[in-house]
């Protein structure tokens, strides 16, 4: 039996920083981590030569990282990463408010008989963009040391002045963004070319507000696992203890334990559950030992965590060019949103019923329709691919349930020859003219892929499905506080799967709050 104060268990962002705060203390602390390596959706890997981001392509700093790596005084160094929009041939930057406009414009010319409906749809969006000017006008107090920064409660209260009636008039704004785009236009289409950007029943205000994500977006040098190793080394520094490729397959809430797959036994006084939500409530022993009322309430939990999805997922094509990465330079930023066409994405039906030729050519239907997420790592760090050459991230979101349907009828290996091949045929025929005559080498992840790796619940980018009905955690940013417990005593959960919507911000508060209530809580005894 080795006994730790704290036990954290996920090595994902949240964790770590959870990990990294109360390392900081006199308390003993131990992460665990399934896998080989930290840092779930937020990971750089090298093959052949180029560095890949295999999650998050970007990271917001949303009042939240930036004051994070501040605080923990962590050794990265983050630069701007710009973002473009393209549709067709079309390619407008969304740097900063003042873009805005370029983005109207770039939507009337498109749809012209829709532009009165525009003008409306971009009064709201810039209403949506004012909430998100206050919410994260300022490095947010939950992150902020007070005590190194003096002057900072002087602008606090002011600013909470502002931001209290902000969190009303964000709340009202949760409705799908697809249905509230309705009241609007009843062009499917043009719904379609603002909302596929998001996951599906995407809160109105995350959806229409994420323009200001897109100002904010920021690369860490070296990619983005370079934010990971430098929590890591804190923790290290700070003289925590990190252990990887050790699953946690079982607690017990009574004795304080939990058991991972070797049964090695360690007990904790507090344990932060940064893992996948399901697993927690799935790995519990001895409930029935608690008091009649605890036990109800845990068990009310679990039936609500299992019934909940996950949100949908992302399917990712590696490309290698040889390409210098000016040419890529020349048509857009290293972050880049591009849909090829401007008829939508029209609802497709997998069915039981289809052969593999027929599933494929519908597949390729969709992928026409879609909306890109491109990332090049070498426009933002240039040491990132060999001199000469050129490796691109190319996403668009998928359903983790059509990837199980395809992997069950045995069409998995052939679904992601199909889908690189199409994915560079799709962009040589249009932003990037004879891309295929330029690749290297390709492959490709699947929510599979993420499944496998994370064990996150559907594959799950970012937590919960926006139409899980209901959300199993707190889901207003008023409520943000209490997202950390759990019915089960001494155990605090954070990251993804503990608020909703979710992201790296999130992630790092929640690890943060956590953290302060476990040392408060330790510090009492």
């Amino acid at each position: 039996m080795i006994d730790y104060d704290v036990i954290i268990v996920g090595g994902g962002i949240a964790g770590l920083t959870a990990a990294a705060y109360l390392s900081k203390t006199n308390q003993s602390v131990c992460l665990f981590e399934k896998e080989a390596h930290l840092g779930g959706h937020i990971h750089t890997f090298l093959y052949h030569e180029h560095f890949f981001d295999s999650g998050i392509r970007s990271i917001e700093s949303s009042g939240v990282l930036k004051p994070m790596i501040s605080d923990l005084n962590l050794d990265v160094s983050l630069v701007k990463s710009p973002v473009t929009l393209g549709i067709k041939d079309d390619v407008i930057s969304l740097n900063t408010r003042a873009d805005m406009p370029s983005y109207e414009a770039l939507l009337i010319k498109y749809f012209p008989n829709e532009k009165a409906a525009i003008k409306n749809i971009m009064k709201q969006i810039n209403q949506i963009l004012n909430h998100m000017d206050v919410l994260y006008g300022m490095d947010n107090p939950m992150i902020v040391d007070f005590k190194k920064r003096p002057t900072y409660a002087l602008r606090l209260i002011p600013w909470m002045f502002k931001f209290i009636p902000t969190i009303f008039k964000i709340n009202r704004l949760g409705e799908p963004v697809e249905t509230y785009l309705k009241k609007y236009t009843d062009n499917q289409a043009l719904i379609d070319i603002i909302a596929q950007h998001f996951f599906k029943a995407t809160p109105t205000f995350f959806a229409l507000g994420y323009f200001n994500i897109y100002f904010d977006y920021h690369y860490p040098l070296g990619g983005t696992g370079k934010l990971i190793s430098a929590l890591e080394q804190k923790i290290d520094d700070n003289h925590g203890h990190i252990i990887k490729n050790q699953a946690i397959t079982k607690i017990d809430p009574i004795a304080h334990e939990i058991i991972d797959h070797q049964e090695q036994k360690y007990r904790y006084k507090k344990l932060i559950w940064a893992a996948d939500l399901k697993s927690l409530y799935q790995q519990l022993d001895h409930i029935d030992s608690f008091k009649p009322n605890i036990r109800s309430n845990i068990q009310n939990k679990t039936m609500l965590i299992e019934k909940a999805r996950g949100a949908e997922s992302v399917l990712t094509v590696y490309m290698q060019t040889d390409l210098d990465p000016s040419y890529f330079d020349q048509i857009a930023s290293a972050h880049f949103f591009y849909t090829p066409k401007t008829l939508g994405k029209h609802a497709q039906s997998f069915t039981d019923t289809l052969n593999q030729t027929q599933l494929f050519q519908q597949l390729k239907s969709l992928y026409d329709l879609e909306t890109y997420e491109i990332s090049i790592p070498a426009l933002r760090d240039a040491s990132l691919s060999p001199k000469g050459e050129t490796g691109l991230i190319v996403s668009i979101l998928f359903s983790y349930d059509l990837i199980k349907h395809i992997a069950d009828l045995g069409y998995y290996d052939d679904f992601k020859k199909m889908t690189e091949k199409y994915f560079v045929e799709v962009l040589s025929m249009s932003i990037y003219p004879n891309l295929k005559d330029h690749i290297i080498d390709c492959f490709s992840s699947t929510p599979l892929t993420f499944k496998q790796r994370t064990n996150n619940t559907d594959g799950a980018m970012i937590g919960w499905a926006y139409d899980s009905k209901p959300i199993p955690v707190h889901h207003k940013m008023s409520k943000i506080t209490k997202s950390i417990h759990t019915p089960i005593p001494d155990i605090y959960q954070a990251g993804q799967w503990s608020f909703s919507p979710a992201g790296v911000p999130i992630s790092i508060i929640t690890g943060k709050l956590a953290a302060d209530r476990v040392k408060k809580e330790l510090k009492a005894k």
